[in-house]
């Protein structure tokens, strides 16, 4: 006697087999992401080995640059965070603006941009090329940046006079050092021999074109000048230095 076995449709074999199919991509996919989950948190899996400088320095030297990454800790080029370096370097306080971007297989590039200093802004500060203040050390090559000050915002306003007065009396032999807005919005101008311009509230440059005008008639007496004050709506008031006897 001959038993037959049941027959098992061919579409169930088909069934069967497409559901192991797809288990065996699904445990692969999951197998596959969390590998890439632990290479990419591992800080081994590419560490940074080289690191990119760009742009022309003159007081942010390497070290600094060094050390303000060190202090983030170890990462690697996948774990880097190009917005935490960006800031970390935005920091230094020579540096302007930073543009970090990854480069495989293990490089950062960093493109720094300096800032430009014009002047001296107060005894601790400095006005970069858009006559914003900022603070950074002293650096060599800066004694020479006018030295000017002004009420906290006031910065936009003082750059802008101090390029005229400069402009005015640049045309007419002289040179300017220091220039000053207090808090009642007087000027007070410095020249690089050390006399003082006090010019008031208004008619800035007309009180410095008067002083032009008299200088051969106060050169005259021979005498260094302390001060002059042309606050007067004619005229003016000298103050001579004290000479030793």
């Amino acid at each position: 006697m001959q038993l037959a076995l049941p027959q098992i449709p061919e579409r169930r074999w088909s069934l069967w087999f497409g559901l192991g199919f797809l288990l065996l991509v699904l445990l692969g996919l999951l197998r596959g992401g969390w590998w890439v989950v632990e290479f990419t948190r591992s800080a081994d899996s590419l560490p940074i080995e080289e690191l990119a400088l760009i742009g022309e320095r003159q007081f942010t030297d390497d070290d600094e640059v060094r050390q303000a990454l060190r202090e983030l800790g170890n990462w690697s080029l996948f774990t880097a965070d190009v917005a935490v370096i960006r800031e970390a370097l935005t920091a230094l306080p020579w540096v302007d603006r930073a543009a970090v971007r990854r480069e495989w297989p293990n490089r950062i590039r960093v493109y720094l941009l300096e800032q430009v200093p014009v002047a001296r802004w107060h005894d601790h500060g400095w006005l970069n090329d858009r006559a914003q203040a900022f603070e950074a050390p002293p650096r060599a090559g800066l004694a020479t940046l006018p030295h000017l000050s002004g009420p906290a915002g006031s910065e936009q306003k003082v750059w802008i006079m101090w390029q005229q007065l400069s402009e005015l009396l640049a045309i007419n032999g002289f040179e300017g050092q220091a220039l000053s807005l207090n808090a009642r919005h007087a000027w007070t101008l410095r020249l690089a021999s050390g006399t003082e311009l006090a010019l008031g509230r208004s008619d800035t440059l007309a009180r410095a074109q008067r002083f032009i005008d008299l200088w051969p008639e106060l050169e005259r007496e021979q005498a260094p000048i302390e001060r002059v004050d042309l606050r007067y709506d004619t005229g003016l008031a000298v103050r001579w230095q004290e000479q030793d006897q």
